[in-house]
């Protein structure tokens, strides 16, 4: 149940930012897909999008985009909208965004927005509450 909850989040999130055409904003869509399946790798993204590895690779260049780039772009804006969920726990938050563990969503977090989750979300709960 909570799973499907999340997808169809995560599904909504992505479609309200990237009504986009490009194979960058397409990525983006099958990513956050990808990602609520524990997927999200370069060759389920070109199975889903149905284009070889290396047309996706020239098309997202032909962008100035790279495939790792999309990806940490989307866990980045997912992350700050699972983080919102305060059900969720952050060992929740770094599985569903691919990371292995805690740390290396911490460690990645912190790289996005120079704080830790932790932090971020004591911020935001404290501001959306007031």
């Amino acid at each position: 149940m909570l799973y499907r909850q999340l997808t169809n989040q995560a599904n909504r999130y992505l479609r309200s930012l990237y009504r986009q055409d490009d194979i960058a904003g397409q990525l983006k869509r099958k990513l956050a897909d990808l990602m609520a399946r524990g997927e999200a790798n370069a060759d389920a993204a070109c199975r889903a999008l149905k284009l070889s590895r290396r047309t996706l690779q020239r098309r997202l260049q032909a962008e100035k985009t790279s495939f790792q780039r999309v990806l940490r772009e989307v866990r980045a804006e997912l992350a700050v909208n699972y983080l919102s969920d305060a059900r969720l726990k952050l060992r929740e938050i770094a599985m569903l965004l691919g990371y292995s563990n805690i740390s290396s969503f911490t460690t990645a977090f912190k790289s996005w927005y120079d704080m830790p989750p932790t932090e971020y979300r004591h911020k935001y709960l404290a501001t959306s509450r007031s």
